[in-house]
């Protein structure tokens, strides 16, 4: 199967030189990826009620289901309706739960389904009554109904086939520093969050191999959070990173600390020799060809916190050489002020996922960024820097659904390249 190719969406326009982007306020409370973060608390408590037996869901099930008869049955005098709106919200519920429950039986995703269902459920309770001031009833019903199938279309679409409908994005970048030199192929993964070896993995190993890049980095979360500390996952993710190879190497940063301990990348990386972990390091290149600069590679270890990062960026910074093309791997796109201050050429990274639940008009609803939706994916340019933020390829964890809608996975080849145009021959 050929790699299919997209165009960036929503590229963000270059920012006009002297501009000051405005940092939220340093005295947060909470910073995203860390534990004390609402949205990882949200994972959390959602997680917990994993732990409902299905008896006791199913009960609660019934009773919204007559809840919704009930309202219809007030609402038309009429016993048939109220009936068929009940019977109508517990196929669809129960449908709801089959998907749920099929998907790691048919090898798709792993994650808990009862936190999922619950607050499905919930959204066809607002199906089944939303349209229940229409006039007359039968709109009302027809309405309902057609929302309810709707929405089994885009479920379905969004646990069993967007997360494996994997996109290349192909980005030409150019600089003055590699006059002279030939384009380099940079291929950028992210955001891997395996929880066992799927047909998304096994098609990513299949592309790279096919794209034949030069290098090959990847910018963060290896497993999924329900999945750390689980032996199978850290073997077969191990597996997974066995089969990437390039001839310039393979190189690793950690992503959010909660999901890539360093004792568990440890042992997933233990015997390889193809693969370098960049922690808080700088690999130099050299020069490529007799003419060209030296390239840096930089990676930067998260951990969240912006003062503490942007430190050690600038620490790395300042042992560049004059003159050489700096590539920074960093996790999450909350550095981007300090890269462009610091003249960062090139900045990969990944962590917001696209938002990996994405609605018309509104785009992301979570980034998990410090700066909202300004950076929640795709091309941006501030001065010289040229910041990339890729959807990556796996989903979140804990109680969150295994969804992606609007938002597909991606792998990202990158041509880096001069500014002058190639000669005819």
């Amino acid at each position: 199967m050929e790699p299919g190719f997209e165009i960036p969406k929503g590229l963000a326009p270059q920012a006009p030189t002297g501009e000051r982007l405005s940092r939220p306020s340093r005295r947060r409370r909470f910073r995203p990826g860390t534990e004390a973060s609402p949205f990882h608390q949200l994972m959390v408590a959602l997680n917990r009620l994993e732990r409902l037996p299905w008896a006791l869901i199913g009960l609660w099930t019934l009773a919204l289901g007559i809840v919704a008869g009930l309202a219809w049955w007030e609402a038309s005098r009429s016993m048939e309706i109220g009936v068929g709106a009940m019977g109508t919200f517990l196929v669809f519920a129960g449908c709801d739960a089959l998907m749920l429950i099929l998907l790691p039986r048919l090898g798709y995703s792993f994650g808990p389904p009862k936190p999922p269902f619950i607050t499905i459920v919930l959204f066809r309770l607002f199906l089944s009554l939303g349209t229940l001031p229409l006039r007359p009833f039968s709109w009302g019903i027809g309405l309902a109904l057609i929302g309810h199938l709707a929405f089994t279309g885009n479920l379905l679409n969004a646990l069993y086939r967007e997360p494996f409908r994997l996109t290349l994005t192909e980005l030409v970048i150019t600089s003055p520093k590699l006059r002279g030199m030939p384009p380099l192929r940079i291929l950028h993964l992210t955001d891997l969050h395996l929880e066992r070896l799927t047909h998304r993995e096994q098609q990513v190993i299949r592309w790279v191999d096919n794209l034949d890049p030069d290098l090959i980095v990847f910018t963060g979360d290896l497993l999924n959070l329900s999945y750390v500390y689980d032996p199978q996952a850290q073997v077969q993710c191990s597996r997974f990173l066995e089969a990437l190879h390039a001839p310039l190497g393979v190189y690793l940063v950690t992503g959010t600390p909660l999901v890539d301990p360093p004792e568990v990348v440890r042992r997933i990386l233990f015997g390889f020799t193809h693969i370098t972990w960049l922690d808080n390091q700088i690999v130099r290149f050299g020069q490529l060809t007799h003419r060209g600069p030296q390239i840096c590679l930089l990676g930067l270890t998260c951990t969240h916190d912006p003062e503490q990062d942007g430190e050690r960026l600038r620490e790395l910074m300042q042992q560049v050489p004059a003159h050489a093309l700096t590539i920074l791997l960093y996790h999450s796109p909350d550095l981007f002020p300090e890269a462009s201050a610091l003249g960062v050429d090139l900045y990969l990274c990944g962590h917001t996922h696209g938002g990996q639940i994405r609605l018309p008009l509104i785009g992301a609803l979570v980034t998990a960024s410090i700066y909202g939706k300004r950076y929640e994916m795709g091309l941006y340019r501030r001065g010289g820097t040229t910041m990339y933020v890729s959807r990556g390829l796996g989903m979140e964890g804990l109680g969150m659904p295994r969804m992606r809608l609007m938002c597909p996975p991606e792998i990202v080849l990158i041509h880096l390249q001069s500014d002058e145009p190639e000669e005819s021959a």
